[in-house]
């Protein structure tokens, strides 16, 4: 179990690299980073769009939060063919 920082609550652990999970994904299915972070925003995300750069490319980390957003904002964007 890991914390994932809002009021400690406990989330079973993934060995797996988030940011190399967003970052494959994102590649994967030819996702353009402006509509990206512009579906990230309109669903609550607030990192700009150079941290959400970063993150795709695996070079920053965000708070869980965030990092949640913006894979239902992939996973959205995919299933949605946008």
């Amino acid at each position: 179990m890991e914390d994932d920082g809002i009021l400690g609550i406990q989330r079973p652990g993934d060995d797996a690299d988030p940011r190399n999970s967003a970052a494959t994904r994102y590649r994967d299915g030819n996702i353009n980073l402006t509509g990206l972070w512009t579906y990230y925003c309109g669903i609550g995300g607030n990192a700009d769009e150079l941290a959400l750069d970063a993150y795709l490319h695996e070079m920053m980390e965000l708070p869980p939060l965030q990092m949640d957003l913006i894979h239902t904002a992939i996973e959205e964007i995919t299933a949605e063919g946008l």
